[in-house]
């Protein structure tokens, strides 16, 4: 009888393990899905219409998959659907804070943990894909006594074709974004560790500042050095696929070819407003759209030739930033309104007027986040 009731117990022990990790997950990781899944069909009025349509809200600094609003902390990640009626977190209860997290492709991205976890997360149903541990850099456990200044030890990037890059306490690991596996690694050198790392299209910029500056870019793929360079430059280019990026060097455009760095095309005078950056460029695969002194200007990536310009004239500190999907351009017109225009042609579609001072920050598919005043985050489409 006693041999029995241990048994039974036993078994109700397993039973209830087995519940634990269904909820649970892998021991430590929690995703919790409330207020229904943010999967599935989302077509809210407005959305596909010519006219500019405000979605909803989304929390500060949010960023866009598809129709789903995901955010950071130290805790873990937070992801809620645009206006509503589905969210997740994702959490590690028994592990260390979350360094970061970065966008792998439109609907996967990887939490990245100070302990050295990676977690590959599929964003609109919150699972968890694979899993991956990282080995310890040479500065790791002097990262932990300056514990306001960890986070700038690691530096996050994506490699076409989707390879993770992730600089961290001086050591490189480059990792396969479908399945974890470590595709190569970069440990510290005899001149030092690698201070900078950055993905720009299919190669990997690294740096170290133990002599000078010396930089070189590595193929995503293998790790083989392709080319060098002796100043930060390549770091605030912007990648516009098929092997090419462009840059804004001197006031001018320059699109270069990341395989070996050489000139494509260069536009020396291309008249953009005051502290222009490659990030404020509007890309597709064919245009690069610039927000110039006399209005919007629309350049061909193959020969840097003029494909459309539109006239405008607005006010000192109205936004630079430019927002495109290829369909559609937003700009700002003046400090609180938005104007959309066609990304063939240039013609004016519609403009919105807000209540506060606007920044354009981003736009994924046919959707653009908009800050509204200090910290009011809305969604366009």
């Amino acid at each position: 009888m006693a041999e029995r009731s241990r048994g039974v117990r036993a078994a109700v022990v397993v039973l209830v393990g087995v519940a634990v990790l269904s909820v649970v997950g892998w021991p430590g990781e929690i995703v919790t899905v409330t207020a229904g899944p943010v999967a599935g069909p989302w077509r809210p009025p407005g959305r596909g219409t010519p006219s500019i349509d405000v979605l909803g809200d989304v929390p500060s600094g949010a960023e866009l998959f598809g129709d789903v609003a995901v955010s950071v902390s130290r805790r873990g990640v937070a992801a809620v659907r645009v206006g509503g009626g589905g969210r997740w977190t994702y959490q590690r209860l028994w592990g260390d804070d979350l360094v970061d997290w970065v966008r792998v492709d439109d609907r996967r991205g990887a939490a990245v943990w100070r302990d050295g976890r990676v977690t590959l997360v599929d964003v609109p149903t919150g699972r968890v894909v694979w899993r991956a541990d990282l080995p310890a850099g040479p500065f790791a456990a002097a990262g932990r006594t300056l514990d306001g200044e960890w986070r700038s030890m690691w530096t996050l990037s994506v490699a076409r074709p989707g390879m993770l890059v992730i600089l961290h306490d001086g050591r490189l690991d480059v990792l396969d974004a479908r399945t974890g596996a470590t595709r190569w690694t970069r440990p510290a050198a005899s001149c030092g560790p690698v201070d900078e790392a950055r993905a720009l299209g299919d190669v990997v910029l690294t740096a170290r500042r133990c002599a000078g500056y010396a930089g070189a870019a590595l193929g995503a793929e293998d790790g083989e050095p392709r080319w060098t360079f002796a100043d930060a430059g390549p770091y605030d280019a912007r990648d516009l696929g098929a092997g090419r990026a462009v840059t804004v060097e001197d006031g001018g455009l320059v699109v270069r070819r990341t395989a070996d760095w050489r000139v494509v095309w260069r536009l020396p005078r291309a008249g953009l407003r005051p502290n222009p950056s490659a990030g404020s460029l509007g890309v597709t695969a064919d245009l690069v759209i610039a927000d110039t002194a006399s209005g919007i200007v629309a350049y061909r990536v193959a020969d840097g030739g003029l494909a459309w310009r539109r006239p405008l004239e607005r006010p000192a500190g109205t936004s630079q930033d430019v927002l495109t999907d290829g369909r559609v351009v937003y700009v700002a017109a003046d400090e609180r309104t938005v104007l959309a225009l066609d990304a063939r042609t240039g013609a004016v579609i519609d403009r919105r007027g807000f209540d506060d001072r606007i920044d354009l920050r981003s736009m994924r598919s046919d959707l653009a986040v908009v800050t509204v005043g200090a910290a009011r985050d809305q969604v366009l489409a």
